[in-house]
């Protein structure tokens, strides 16, 4: 039964009921079939990992009761550890490592949390890592160190691959952990203040309709915030109100687990090892560079950091012109440094611009929220971000395709001539944005 309020500030019951319905049916459905091959049987127990975690994670959204959601874990996850060595047994590794409890997954995050802050028997120490990825690739850092809170044994990876993904709910929460002890309350507030921010590039939007056959629901909360907190025995009080924090997660932990459980964890130590803070990215002097032709402009565009500019030149190559920019613009907005969106598509646009900001060190751009929205939000979104920009030091570049699609990069104003006289050797139409965007704002 369903809770007396629903605990995602933007549910829809209707909504919830059926998404719930049909999960339940398909798992059902799947119990049901007899599988008619081995490779159909892993798929099936496969299916039926993903839409446990799937349900658990819906539970909890829609505000059933913790010692409803609490009871179910440890049968399920008994299930789940069965399902996912067969998988490992019997997939001949095409989908056993896929569908094991990995740290990279929002909803293995949401997972991993109602696990081990719910369930009280010690027994289910033993059932948990049977669940875990074996594969550093499917695993995070953070996720990690906060399971070794709880695991004293498990282990911490030597290395671990970047995401783009996984840094930017990740990276902030393992910066505070790395810290001053007597700093980790005032970072995890901060953390929250710029959560729903983060949580735009995975379906968290202030105007989100969950009506049925309207946007999708975001069933998602700081699941690696409330693991902070529990594992590190952080001060909660000051953002514990935020409709996104599971507090009642953390206050059944905290009333039922920390001193029984895991009562052999002195205060305050949490995984039990050093916290390496992510480092910031690696950047060249633009002034002195030796980069020429397209290897420079990517560099202005990308701000000199290396990485960033090494992974778009793998990709594009050196060409001495481009006819068009699409394979350049796909690349600079996977290493999030370019604005890359279609003409209606004002949330992207709007995710992509405070992407820019924040690799910049230059804080948090907010956009206009709208009315109105698609195209016309999207013009608005980049007057407002040229003149932010331009207060900071820098200069929003349009560059014309010639498709129904945004592009604009960001480059320092002091090299803004050489980054136009660049595009002119290159052929792409680079533009000022703000006398290009005021007329078609104008026109709208």
């Amino acid at each position: 039964m369903m809770g007396t309020k629903m605990r995602d500030p933007a549910g829809n019951a209707a909504r919830y009921a059926h998404v719930m319905s049909n999960s339940l049916q398909a798992e059902e459905a799947t119990r049901m079939t007899t599988p008619h091959s081995l490779e159909q049987e892993v798929w099936s127990r496969s299916n039926l990992i993903l839409t446990s975690k799937d349900i658990v994670r819906h539970q909890y959204g829609a505000g059933q009761a913790i010692a409803s959601i609490k009871a179910e874990m440890l049968p399920r996850s008994t299930l789940m550890a069965e399902n996912t060595e067969f998988a490992r047994a019997n997939g001949d590794g095409r989908f056993s490592d896929f569908y094991a409890v990995d740290g990279t997954m929002r909803a293995s995050v949401a997972f991993t949390a109602l696990a081990l802050l719910l369930v009280e028997q010690p027994k289910y120490l033993e059932v948990f890592p049977r669940l875990l990825s074996p594969v550093v690739d499917q695993r995070s850092y953070l996720m990690d160190l906060l399971i070794k809170a709880f695991i004293s044994d498990h282990a911490i990876a030597k290395k671990y691959k970047a995401d783009k993904w996984v840094s930017p709910w990740a990276d902030p929460v393992v910066r505070v952990l790395a810290g001053p002890e007597n700093a980790r309350a005032e970072g995890l507030a901060a953390c929250m203040k710029n959560w729903r921010r983060i949580m735009r590039a995975f379906g968290w939007k202030p105007n989100l309709d969950t009506a049925i056959g309207k946007d999708l629901l975001f069933c998602d909360f700081a699941f690696e915030v409330a693991l902070a907190v529990c594992a590190y025995d952080i001060d909660d009080s000051s953002f514990n109100d935020h409709p996104y924090y599971p507090r009642d997660l953390v206050e059944h932990y905290r009333a039922n687990v920390r001193h029984t459980r895991d009562a052999w964890r002195p205060e305050g130590v949490g995984a039990g090892v050093p916290v390496v803070a992510p480092p910031p990215p690696k950047k060249a002097d633009l002034a002195k560079s030796k980069r020429k032709a397209v290897a420079r402009w990517v560099e202005l565009a990308c701000d000199g950091n290396v990485d960033a500019t090494e992974a778009v030149l793998e990709t594009v190559g050196k060409p001495r012109k481009f006819d068009e920019i699409d394979e350049l613009m796909e690349a600079l907005g996977e290493a999030s440094q370019a604005i890359n969106a279609d003409i209606k598509d004002d949330e992207t646009l709007a995710i992509q611009a405070g992407r820019l900001a924040e690799d910049r060190g230059l804080g948090e751009f907010e956009a206009p929220s709208g009315p109105p929205f698609g195209p016309a939000r999207c013009t608005a979104t980049l007057l407002a971000f040229a003149e932010w920009m331009g207060a900071r030091g820098y200069r929003l570049v349009d560059l014309d395709n010639g498709d129904d699609a945004w592009h604009a990069v960001v480059v320092k104003a002091e090299y803004y001539d050489e980054f136009i006289a660049l595009s002119g050797q290159l052929r792409i139409a680079a533009r000022d944005p703000v006398e290009i965007h005021e007329a078609a704002r104008q026109a709208i």
